[in-house]
């Protein structure tokens, strides 16, 4: 009923511990919640699924970059269009950093939409396409490069400034 002074700090002191040892526990839950969500989202863009397929000893992996796009709209008669170019460089250097050899690229357009009006004071219409530019790269297993190690965005990855 009646405590004295050292039993109520040290009760005070026992419970700011196990809140403290609480709160550990939860940043480490957190922490590696986020490693994992990285790890994941590593795993899924190109150089993680490179360094997956490296690690698996695959003779050839593929990879679709999107390098460009392009939106049209037609309205009163008019189309116009704005293109937007997207450099795949660095990914594939990032790739053959992993160990494989680009072996052959290809592009295709693959059509998302279009548009179309018809001509003031002509017959016919303009149609205006929409649209993404797609690099198809196949590469080669280099086998002369060690697979990396490990699953994370620091196995296979490029060193960050």
């Amino acid at each position: 009923m009646f405590e004295t002074v050292e039993e109520k700090a040290a009760k005070k002191q026992a419970h700011d511990e196990e809140q403290a040892r609480e709160a550990a526990a939860e940043a480490a839950r957190d922490q590696a919640a986020a490693d994992e969500q990285a790890r994941r989202a590593w795993m899924a863009s190109p150089v993680g699924g490179a360094s997956a397929a490296k690690q698996a000893g695959q003779e050839f992996f593929e990879v679709q970059l999107q390098v460009g796009s392009h939106t049209g709209t037609a309205s009163w008669g008019a189309a116009t269009g704005r293109r937007v170019r997207i450099s795949s460089a660095g990914t594939l250097g990032d790739i053959e950093q992993v160990g494989w050899r680009l072996e052959h690229a290809g592009h295709v357009f693959m059509v998302t939409g279009q548009t179309s009006t018809d001509r003031v004071f002509l017959s016919g219409e303009n149609t205006a396409v929409s649209g993404s530019m797609v690099g198809v790269c196949l590469f080669r297993n280099d086998r002369s490069v060690a697979a990396p190690v490990g699953g994370g965005p620091s196995a296979g990855a490029p060193p960050q400034p």
